[in-house]
């Protein structure tokens, strides 16, 4: 799930129901338009980049929507050096592409930039369960639950990372006398 900054620009917050509302083409066409009319609003930037992604069906890296999207991430994270942002949404965009390295450095960049994002914190910890580091899987949802306790519906496979990791035991397991 994308993460978007609130604005008082109602042009913006119209492209931005629009994503919402799972209409990216129109949202695209809305943001390009602020963009031309404010190329330094990062905001649209971001958006621009999550709608590209969303209108593609399968995302594919050598896409030319993907790779537009990645230069707008770029552009928006060195625009505003320390807004968290654009990296945590690049993040997720890498993660849908299934470039589970490259997703991981935007979270650790969005840790840097704000180090209690229980959000990057989770995909985190997601990322290394797909990865299979189970002890790294587990101490980051660890983490983030901490830093987060609403987040605890989305850690249903820290059951499976304990006993993957032998912290666990099998309760399916006959007891041996």
């Amino acid at each position: 799930m994308p993460l978007f900054r609130r604005s008082k620009d109602s042009d913006y917050r119209e492209a931005a129901k629009l994503l919402a509302d799972n209409r990216p083409k129109e949202a695209v066409e809305k943001l390009r338009e602020i963009l031309e009319k404010n190329p330094d609003n990062s905001n649209a930037r971001v958006s621009l980049a999550v709608g590209l992604m969303q209108m593609q069906e399968e995302p594919k890296r050598d896409d030319p929507l993907t790779k537009e999207a990645m230069k707008h991430f770029d552009l928006a994270a060195e625009s505003n050096p320390d807004d968290p942002v654009p990296l945590f949404n690049k993040g997720v965009s890498l993660r849908h592409l299934g470039e589970l390295e490259e997703a991981m450095k935007s979270f650790e960049a969005v840790l840097e930039r704000e180090e209690r994002n229980a959000l990057a914190t989770l995909h985190m910890a997601e990322i290394n369960y797909e990865l299979e580091n189970w002890d790294e899987a587990i101490e980051l949802a660890r983490v983030a639950l901490v830093r987060d306790p609403t987040l605890e519906p989305n850690l249903g496979w820290v059951r499976v990372a304990l006993r993957r990791a032998g912290r666990l035991d099998d309760p399916t397991a006959v007891p041996r006398d």
